[in-house]
């Protein structure tokens, strides 16, 4: 199983219309991905956000990834420009 994290920073009072449209708009883009398993949305507080996807294969985690770019830069270039962070990797220890 490979994983896909993205952080992104936006403002306190956006964070309810980002996760409204990313559900509504990007989820089911992306569920369309080979080996897609999961997708999570999180709310880390003051507009912080963090978006988790789980794969079968590390290819299907690296395609959510350019997915995201373009989606975002198309669809939300207000809301946050680009991630502040990405990271995808082969899931070690699951509980």
């Amino acid at each position: 199983m490979y994983v896909s994290i993205r952080r992104y920073k936006t403002g306190a009072d956006q964070v309810d219309e980002v996760m409204r449209r990313v559900e509504e708009e990007f989820l089911p883009l992306v569920s369309k991905v080979p080996g897609f398993v999961k997708y999570y949305g999180v709310d880390g507080g003051d507009g912080m956000l963090a978006f988790i996807n789980l794969f079968q294969d590390e290819d299907g985690a690296e395609e959510s990834n350019h997915l995201a770019s373009a989606w975002v830069k198309e669809n939300l270039p207000m809301l946050y420009p680009q991630p502040q962070d990405i990271a995808v990797g082969k899931m070690m220890i699951e509980g």
